[in-house]
């Protein structure tokens, strides 16, 4: 099980450290939640997936807050120039909190560390990284 944890941990500092080194392919996240109030600046991307749908990229995905907040999102971007380059239009977005249905948990039966307790050990060595720069 740990070593389970540690590869869903990997993914998600390699999902956090794509949205920071990247941030021309992101621009409808920020925009995303700027509409919400929330700083891109402050929590981090733990869970994308983008997928080709019709004309658009379909983005979905998880946002944990620097206060600690779970917001899962869904947006349908047009393409733009170039796929997944920031360029195009948001069509559709679906916000949600979903802190209070996250298990933050070290033992779960079966699993062993949930995500959501996986996504704060992401955002504190995140901001570990950011802070020894």
């Amino acid at each position: 099980m740990q070593q389970q944890a540690n590869s869903r941990l990997e993914a998600m500092l390699e999902t956090a450290q794509a949205f920071s080194r990247h941030p021309e392919r992101y621009e409808w996240l920020r925009a995303l939640l700027a509409t919400y109030a929330l700083d891109s600046h402050d929590g981090v991307l733990v869970e994308l997936k983008s997928v080709p749908d019709q004309g658009c990229w379909a983005h979905s995905g998880l946002w944990l807050t620097a206060d600690g907040r779970f917001i899962r999102f869904a947006a349908d971007e047009t393409y733009g120039a170039r796929p997944l380059d920031g360029s195009g239009r948001i069509e559709f977005t679906r916000i949600e909190d979903v802190t209070t249905s996250t298990s933050v948990s070290q033992h779960v039966p079966g699993v062993g560390m949930s995500d959501g307790y996986l996504a704060f050990e992401a955002l504190k060595l995140v901001r570990e990284a950011s802070e020894a720069i």
